[in-house]
C-alpha cells in the first residue's frame, strides 16, 4: 500500500509503522515475512503479538516482539581504487533489529504505543549497535471507519548521536464496510512524513488502497499504493499486492504478496505469512 500504514495499521505489522496500531489486536498474531530485494539482498522479518486483556486484565493492552534481518550476502573486497584484492576475496555484512513494543487504549478514542529497538550493524570486522525508540498514537473519531495516526520514528537514535532519519509521520484512513455487497469492504489511506532531522530530507507523501471480499472461511484482498519519491530518483513508487486468508477452525492463516516495480535500485518481491489465533 505504498507504505501508507501509520493510520490504517491494526495488526502485527504496526510494530514497524505505528506501534499504537497494536492496541487494536483482539487475538494473538504471528507474522513471517521474506523480501527478495535488489542486487541479491534479502530481508527476513519475524514478529509475534499477544493481547494481555484475558490473561492480565489489570494491565491490558498488547505486547509484541519482532526481529528484522537484512542480509546483503558476500561482497567483493576492494581497495580504495575499487579493485578487487586477494584474488576473489569477499567480506560479509548485515543489519539486525530486535524490537519490543507495548500498546493500549487510552479511553475510547485514543490508542497509544511505543517500541524499543536494539539495532546492530556489522561491515566485515567493524560493528556498532544502539537502542532506538519509536512512539505513536491512533485517534478513532466518532465517524465510523475513520482513523487518524501520528508516529515519531528514531527518537532514541538522535539522543545517542546517530544520524538516523528522525521523522514525524501523520496519516488518515477510512474503511467502508459492505461497499458493494454484504461481504466486502474497502479502505483508503494517505500519510505525510515530515523530516525533523536531518531537515534537508524531502517531505514524503504516500497513498494506498485496499479491497477485501469475504465468503465462508475465506478472504481475498487486493492492494495498491504509491509513494512519491524524491525527484532525484528516476523510478515510480508504485506497489501492488494481493492476499488470501483461510480459517482453519479458529486459527486464521493469511498469505500476502507484494511487488514493487523497478526504480533506481531495482524491483522487489515481498511475501508474508500471518496467522491469528
Amino acid at each position: 500500500m505504498g507504505g501508507a500504514y501509520t493510520a490504517l495499521g491494526d495488526d502485527i505489522g504496526s510494530i514497524c509503522y505505528n506501534p499504537a496500531g497494536l492496541a487494536s489486536l483482539l487475538t494473538s498474531e504471528l507474522n513471517v515475512t521474506y523480501l527478495s530485494l535488489y542486487e541479491g539482498i534479502n530481508y527476513e522479518f519475524l514478529a509475534f503479538a499477544y493481547p494481555l486483556g484475558e490473561s492480565m486484565p489489570d494491565i491490558g493492552g498488547t505486547v509484541a516482539l519482532s526481529a528484522s534481518l537484512l542480509q546483503p550476502g558476500s561482497l567483493p573486497r576492494t581497495n580504495d581504487l575499487g579493485v578487487t584484492v586477494n584474488g576473489n576475496a569477499t567480506f560479509a555484512s548485515g543489519d539486525q533489529v530486535f524490537s519490543l513494543a507495548y500498546a493500549r487504549a487510552l479511553g475510547r478514542y485514543v490508542h497509544f504505543g511505543a517500541v524499543v529497538n536494539y539495532i546492530q550493524q556489522q561491515v566485515d570486522t567493524v560493528a556498532s549497535s544502539l537502542f532506538d525508540v519509536d512512539a505513536g498514537i491512533v485517534i478513532l473519531p466518532p465517524l465510523d471507519g475513520m482513523r487518524l495516526g501520528l508516529s515519531l520514528k528514531n527518537m532514541g537514535a538522535q539522543e545517542s548521536g546517530f544520524n538516523l532519519p528522525f521523522t514525524l509521520n501523520t496519516g488518515i484512513s477510512y474503511r467502508r464496510y459492505e461497499l458493494f455487497t454484504g461481504q466486502d469492504d474497502g479502505a483508503l489511506t494517505a500519510e505525510v512524513a515530515f523530516p525533523l532531522q536531518p531537515i534537508e530530507d524531502p517531505v514524503g507523501v504516500k497513498v494506498g488502497c485496499e479491497y477485501d471480499f469475504k465468503w465462508v472461511g475465506s478472504r481475498v484482498t487486493l492492494r495498491g499504493g504509491y509513494e512519491f519519491l524524491d525527484t532525484s530518483l528516476n523510478g515510480v513508487g508504485l506497489t501492488l499486492g494481493a492476499g488470501y486468508g483461510i480459517d482453519f477452525g479458529g486459527a486464521v492463516l493469511f498469505l500476502d504478496y507484494a511487488y514493487a516495480p523497478a526504480d533506481v535500485f531495482g524491483s522487489s518481491h515481498r511475501i508474508s505469512l500471518t496467522t491469528k489465533f
